[in-house]
């Protein structure tokens, strides 16, 4: 399609978009001039400087209230254009921009804008085609240099279709990694048991491998497979496989991400168990970049040991995110209620409610620190049929990190954790302490 009638089809197509809103404001406003209104300027700087400081909403909300008056007006389209950019209304920019370069065709910044927008909207057709009018008929640098940039990153973007691949390798030591008792003795049902070997604290060094992948469909659905390898010298191999797909629903006044799960868990070469999952996460405010609230959901089925033990747990919580600069905050509060069965008969069931908190620091040079904690309260609501109690635990753990990062594709990181396990009956109290370092390398 050539350029005069690209133009062509984008007229009739503005036409077909504005002909009711037009007849909607000739039959409000009428036709005569004395019932016009001066109508006040339009505040350009106040809509830039917020764009600047980040305020995408406000400016979003200031350019909304003249648009009745300068809808059409191709100054104003562009500021409109660039407030609905930046707050993902893309349909909205995309409309306001495409009036831009019909009207004002040698305005390169527009369509420099109009093919990010589609981009994106995932039209990457459109955005070639806006780029290369730029390259054609544009004889500043400046602007074909940029409309060589968006060029890449469409380039960059199929290509990040195919496979991505990251590397990572560890060693550390965990003191109790089968949690188990530091007793030899506990008090149960107001008796004395004595604790079997295998129940006892075991230790060891190990040593870790991970191979993540992930293939990229478009900019809203990922497909990850992950293996993943730990053995510890004095006992355990565990190897896990877990394969995840990811959607994104972006364009939703009120964004969703759906993902769902496989993950069976081989120890020393046997089955263990089997986690599927469904999570979904509803993002309340996709305009704000400081502060974050979300909705997150997760339906999980557990199956143990050759089907000798089925758990179903469904999890609803809220999410708070919140980076005003390099630091980064994120609280989580979380239900959950779950209902297991096991093959000998023995069922319970438990209810849960969490508190999650994650803080991190990005440095000017890419290296990060991080410190999360959490700490969930478990309520059993029918437990083992040997117990005279009612069971209830607690979990707190607490995780401090550091990545250094070497380039742009490799980083040594550092980590330890400390979990405690507390319960109102001694046979589910443990303590655990892990230490790791490993290194990664994305290809």
């Amino acid at each position: 399609m050539g350029f005069s009638a690209y133009s062509s089809l984008m007229k009739t197509k503005l036409f077909q978009r504005t002909r009711l809103s037009a007849t909607m404001a000739i039959l409000i406003l009428g036709t005569s001039a004395n019932l016009s209104i001066a109508a006040e300027p339009v505040d350009y700087a106040q809509i830039n400087e917020k764009l600047r400081f980040g305020d995408y909403a406000g400016a979003m909300s200031l350019a909304e209230s003249y648009l009745a008056e300068y809808e059409g007006d191709s100054d104003f389209d562009y500021a409109y254009g660039r407030a609905a950019y930046f707050n993902e209304k893309y349909d909205h920019a995309a409309f306001a921009l495409e009036r831009v370069v019909i009207n004002a065709p040698d305005d390169f910044n527009a369509h420099l804008l109009l093919a990010s927008v589609y981009i994106e909207m995932g039209n990457t057709d459109a955005a070639i085609y806006e780029l290369a009018y730029v390259n054609e008929h544009a004889s500043d640098e400046k602007f074909i240099k940029s409309a060589n940039a968006l060029l890449k990153r469409i380039s960059d973007t199929n290509n990040a279709q195919q496979w991505t691949t990251q590397i990572e390798v560890g060693a550390g030591y965990d003191d109790n990694y089968n949690i188990g008792l530091d007793t030899n003795t506990v008090e149960f049902n107001g008796a004395q048991y004595a604790i079997n070997d295998d129940r006892q604290v075991q230790d060891s060094y190990f040593n870790d491998l991970s191979v993540n992948g992930a293939y990229r469909f478009n900019s809203a659905s990922a497909l990850n497979l992950r293996f993943w390898h730990r053995g510890y010298y004095e006992g355990q191999q565990q190897s896990e496989f877990t394969l995840r797909n990811v959607s994104s629903f972006n364009e939703q006044k009120y964004p969703v991400t759906i993902s769902a799960e496989l993950r069976p868990l081989l120890i020393d070469g046997d089955f263990s168990r089997l986690v599927t999952s469904l999570s979904g996460l509803v993002d309340l405010d996709k305009g704000n970049t400081k502060l974050r609230p979300q909705l997150i959901s997760r339906l999980t089925h557990l199956m143990l040991e050759d089907d000798t033990q089925n758990r179903v747990r469904a999890m609803v919580g809220f999410r708070l995110a919140y980076a005003p600069s390099a630091w980064r905050h994120a609280a989580n509060l979380l239900a959950s209620t779950e209902w297991a069965s096991q093959s000998e008969g023995e069922q319970y069931a438990r209810d849960a409610l969490g508190l999650t908190y994650d803080l991190s620091y990005q440095y000017k040079n890419g290296n990060t620190t991080s410190l999360s904690s959490s700490f969930q309260n478990y309520r059993y609501q029918d437990d083992f049929s040997t117990s005279n109690e009612q069971r209830e635990s607690n979990l707190f753990y607490a995780t401090l990190k550091h990545e250094w990062r070497i380039g742009s594709a490799a980083n040594i990181n550092a980590m330890y954790r400390f979990i405690d396990g507390a319960s109102n009956i001694d046979f589910f109290d443990y303590q655990r302490n892990f230490v790791r370092v490993g290194f990664g390398y994305q290809f």
